[in-house]
């Protein structure tokens, strides 16, 4: 998704309380292509993360347009329609 959308201004990062080296554990053995933000508990806290894998669309004008789990079928659809695509 983060590469598939990149090229349209998409930039994915995903904000975790979980310290540097076990989020780069879960990244390697889950395959995840995009940064991870260690030790986020406070934007976890403010975004009211209510578990993982959450994600948050933040359009360009720092709102959340879209919130869920990353294999929600709507997830393409609210990026497509923030970014503008047709």
């Amino acid at each position: 998704m983060a590469q598939k959308y990149a090229a349209n201004g998409l930039v994915l990062v995903a904000p975790t309380p979980e310290a540097e080296e076990s989020a780069k554990k879960f990244k390697e053995k889950n395959k995840v292509d995009y940064p991870l933000l260690t030790g986020a508990q406070k934007a976890c806290e403010a975004y009211k993360v209510r578990g993982y894998p959450m994600m948050f669309l933040v359009g360009k004008d720092g709102k959340v347009a879209w919130e869920g789990h990353f294999e929600d079928a709507a997830l393409h659809k609210a990026i497509e329609t923030t970014l503008g695509i047709k």
